[in-house]
């Protein structure tokens, strides 16, 4: 089976932006900081370049950046402070999604050309619109992601920060760094 174009685009940058990831991260940080701090969601620092902005609720199958803190905390064995996530479903008060970060970086990688190849929207490219069709039905069968799909509770005690919206174009950069900090064992 040939691998479409979008798919080797991924893969490519991958290895090519792994050296630059910490500094678009770090530059994240602080577009960030200078955006959210003043108490203001998507400011003009934040939006520019192809910087897609925080936003109050994530949308099905972008990638978001968040800070939370576990419900449940006191009865997980461990969990991740910082979750990378594809959302794929609604709930009441949040939401289901992928974390990335429950697997080592090569796997995570792996899984995402294989989402991007199968449910990315086709003759498009990686960009600030790209989305996922993502549901349960679909990522049940990709077996990597089924120890990825974590419920996430959007009540303030618990999502600690807004969403940070990253644009298709930067997966690359955000699949590659280790950006996970679990509270408790590292699941692998």
């Amino acid at each position: 089976m040939a691998i479409s174009k979008i798919t080797t685009d991924f893969l490519s940058t991958v290895k090519a932006r792994s050296k630059d990831a910490m500094n678009w991260f770090r530059n994240i940080v602080k577009q960030t900081q200078q955006a959210v701090i003043p108490g203001s969601y998507g400011r003009k620092e934040l939006m520019g370049d192809r910087n897609v902005g925080a936003v109050l609720s994530p949308e099905i199958g972008k990638m978001y950046l968040f800070q939370y803190d576990a419900k449940y905390k006191e009865v997980l064995p461990y969990w991740d402070r910082f979750p990378l996530v594809f959302p794929f479903d609604e709930t009441d008060n949040g939401f289901y999604g992928i974390n990335l970060h429950y697997l080592p970086i090569n796997q995570r990688i792996n899984l995402m050309a294989a989402l991007i190849e199968a449910q990315g929207q086709k003759g498009s490219k990686l960009n600030d619109n790209y989305i996922l069709g993502l549901s349960y039905t679909i990522i049940k069968g990709f077996s990597p992601a089924r120890k990825c799909i974590k419920r996430y509770i959007n009540e303030g005690a618990y999502r600690k920060s807004p969403f940070y919206t990253i644009s298709g174009q930067d997966w690359s950069y955000a699949a590659a760094l280790p950006l996970q900090k679990f509270v408790g064992p590292q699941p692998w």
